[in-house]
């Protein structure tokens, strides 16, 4: 059945769109006129002392030493969560001191129960606010209220950093060398940070002020502050931060680190003629401060050895998955080039570094790169230059990237991006693109993009658009989004998974706290779809709603309900034998997820999926767990299973994987992963033992197995050390 969407429904849906931004704007207004006098409070920011020092602190967790005496403390931490406003239920203290070359901070949480704190996690960049007490700050060097560092620690000294950009856009893969400590005590727990100026990025002058903000979470009783308050909001919330003053005379030096690595080890190849090939491969990473804030990267002869593989999923769609980055080097520094993944991009997402070093499901060696980022007065400046080796019948490929971005008005930003794929023997790809994002007031953000292929053998039809805009409060949030890819838009070094499409979608959800009883909070939402062909014709469309509910435990609930239409031009064939029908599908889903509190020794969740698929059914079971059966101990369990019944035939899905963690201290850690996806008869194990003997220095074990069919396919070991040099 051909079915087109008529005008009328086309102009019903922007006109939606545009009605709910003008209910953002006019709540936004009210709430302006309400708050008149509060926000003009706020304008004085509230500010906390650091002092210089000549002598340092030992760094050992505990805030004993005397030369903390000459730090001024600060205290007064507001919740918000549970009891927004009200100030926490537990002191805590901070300390600043700096010296030439570090910045050092102490943490002193105080807790009328110390036997019920919460550490348990050793592990770097662990997501111990999940399940862990917990104390975070940020440094915004610039002041500029959009971007800032971000470090983080529990009781047991596990450390977590971060780069924030954009006032509230988290990127958990930047990692710099520094030291922290924290120790348990009876008063409570203390921590103790030691940050060296060369590892932030800083305007050269006589006097500074940083935006700073820290925030506390107390895990038992879900409850979380702030120093500063953040109208509801997180930490990351820039804009919402207090200042850091004091800072006088301070340089980051030279800035020059050096880690060379050496890879050796064997693989075995059980379906190849050689059989067993020995690895042996130096490599080299150089980081160089070109200026306060620009920095140049390096690499020669990229090993990623260390690297854990991708977890197997079942796709169940005609489309791409997409598997998000994991490689050091693709990680540190490139937020700029914006999100890929295009469920949580608001813009165009044109570039993807899982392209470099893959092709057609290949995985292709590295020579060298080079990549530069930082920041120049306002603007923000990402290149990035890496050419791949030639393997087989995929030649060499130099692929390339450039991204100027500008601060305008108080928190908002335009930008544009230039990617370039340049194949050795085979004509290129080239993307352009420009984006604007506005943030009239916090928590509201309006972002807009357009972008423009040249591809070889492809003409016209070659752009790409979105204009997406959200509010979101505590408790709340709306939305809506629009975008037009046409059918000969080929970014090769970004994600789009569908071409030839016109998609409009409107979102909202708000929860309401309710504190009876056992219940913190109860929540709902809906999300309204639909997709089009440049014809008009109706692709697909997703009507949905949502309800939620939370204990004061942490466990929680969720249902949902989708009604989904797609019309599919040609036929499909999910599976050897099983088509799925050209036309147009309608059907419903449903289900339901509930889960635990992950902070407790065992925690588990399950979820049910069930419904209409395509021209048949289909029900989908998920269950997860992790227990610490003794401290330092982490197992983790995932199940997930899919039961297809169509026309043509039925077939199951089984994927199935496993983590074992044990941590000795924050810098030694053992872990083994396994998989079985029981479609491809594959089984995957990984053991990875990771020992950093000394700041920035590590030493690696990797073992890797494959099984297919019951029988081993391959076989792999290899030892990596890595030395750094501060210069």
């Amino acid at each position: 059945m051909n079915e087109k969407c008529s005008l009328r429904e086309v102009l019903i849906m922007v006109g939606i769109a545009l009605f709910t931004l003008f209910l953002v704007q006019v709540g936004n207004a009210i709430q302006t006129v309400g708050n008149q006098e509060k926000e003009i409070a706020d304008m004085k920011r509230r500010q906390i002392v650091a002092t210089r020092i000549e002598t340092p602190p030992k760094i050992d967790g505990i805030l004993d030493d005397p030369i903390w005496k000459k730090a001024q403390p600060s205290e007064g931490f507001i919740q918000t969560k549970p009891d927004k406003g009200k100030p926490m239920t537990q002191r805590t203290v901070i300390r600043i001191l700096y010296d030439d070359e570090n910045i050092y901070l102490g943490f002193q949480c105080y807790d009328a129960e110390p036997e019920k704190v919460i550490g348990t996690e050793m592990r770097r960049d662990y997501e111990v606010w999940f399940v862990n007490d917990y104390i975070r700050f940020i440094l915004d060097t610039y002041h500029d209220l959009r971007t800032s560092y971000y470090f983080g620690t529990n009781p047991l000294g596990a450390q977590v950093d971060a780069r924030v950009t954009d006032n509230g856009n988290y990127h958990q893969s930047w990692d710099a060398v520094w030291k922290c400590a924290a120790t348990p005590h009876s008063e409570g727990w203390s921590a103790e940070f030691s940050i060296p100026f060369r590892q932030l990025r800083f305007p050269t002058k006589e006097k500074h002020v940083w935006g700073f903000n820290c925030a506390r979470t107390i895990r038992r009783s879900n409850e979380e502050g702030c120093w500063s308050s953040t109208q509801g909001l997180t930490v990351t919330s820039i804009s919402n931060a207090g200042e850091l003053v004091g800072l006088e005379n301070i340089s980051q030096g030279h800035r020059l680190e050096i880690r060379p690595a050496v890879v050796g080890g064997a693989e075995v190849n059980y379906h190849s003629e050689t059989n067993v090939d020995s690895v042996r491969k130096p490599s080299l990473d150089i980081k160089y401060g070109l200026t306060s804030g620009l920095t140049l990267d390096a690499t020669v002869n990229t090993d990623f050895a260390q690297i854990e593989a991708d977890e197997e999923r079942v796709n169940l769609s005609q489309f791409d998955m997409f598997f998000a980055e994991k490689r050091p080097f693709f990680l540190e520094g490139v937020g700029i080039f914006g999100n890929p993944d295009p469920f949580f991009s608001n813009t165009l997402p044109l570039f993807y570094s899982r392209c470099i070093g893959s092709e057609e499901d290949k995985e292709v060696p590295i020579l060298g790169g080079l990549k530069l980022t930082g920041k120049v007065g306002k603007q923000s400046i990402g290149l990035l230059n890496v050419q791949t080796d030639e393997v087989d019948e995929i030649s060499s490929t130099n692929f390339s990237a450039f991204r100027l971005q500008r601060d305008i008005l108080h928190s908002s930003s335009a930008g544009i991006m230039f990617l370039n794929k340049a194949p050795w023997e085979d004509a290129g790809n080239q993307t352009l693109g420009a984006d604007l994002r506005f943030n009239p007031k916090e928590g509201m953000s309006i972002f807009g993009s357009l972008a423009k292929t040249w591809t070889d053998g492809l003409h016209d039809k070659d752009l790409a658009g979105k204009i997406s805009g959200y509010w979101e409060t505590e408790s709340s949030e709306i939305g809506a989004s629009c975008s037009d890819i046409q059918e000969n838009f080929n970014p090769e070094m970004g994600f789009v998974s569908r071409k030839d499409i016109r998609n409009g979608d409107l979102w909202g959800h708000k929860s309401f706290k309710i504190r009876r009883s056992i219940f913190r909070s109860v929540g709902g939402g809906g999300h309204y779809g639909v997709g089009l062909d440049h014809d008009r014709h109706l692709k697909d469309r997703h009507l949905g709603m949502r309800a939620g509910l939370e204990l004061e435990t942490g466990d929680f609930a969720e249902m949902w309900y989708d009604r989904n239409w797609e019309r599919l031009d040609e036929g499909w064939e999910i599976r050897e034998g099983i088509l799925i029908p050209a036309g147009m599908h309608r059907n419903s889903e449903y289900g339901v997820f509930v889960g635990t509190n992950e902070s407790r020794r065992l925690s588990i969740g399950s979820s049910f999926e069930g419904g209409g698929f395509y021209n048949g059914d289909r029900n989908s079971l998920s269950l997860h767990g992790q227990i610490r059966p003794v401290p330092r101990l982490l197992i983790t369990g995932n199940y997930d299973r899919n039961l297809i019944n169509l026309p043509d035939g039925s077939f199951t899905t089984n994927t199935i994987n496993s983590r074992i963690i044990y941590t000795f201290s924050p810098d030694f850690f053992v872990k083994m992963f396994l998989q079985w996806n029981d479609e491809e008869e594959l089984s995957r194990g990984n053991f990875l033992l990771r020992y950093t003997y000394q700041p920035g220095s590590d030493f690696y074990i990797v073992y890797n197995e494959l099984w297919r069919a019951g029988k081993v396919e391959q076989r792999s070991i290899v030892a990596k050390i890595v030395y750094f040099f501060n210069l």
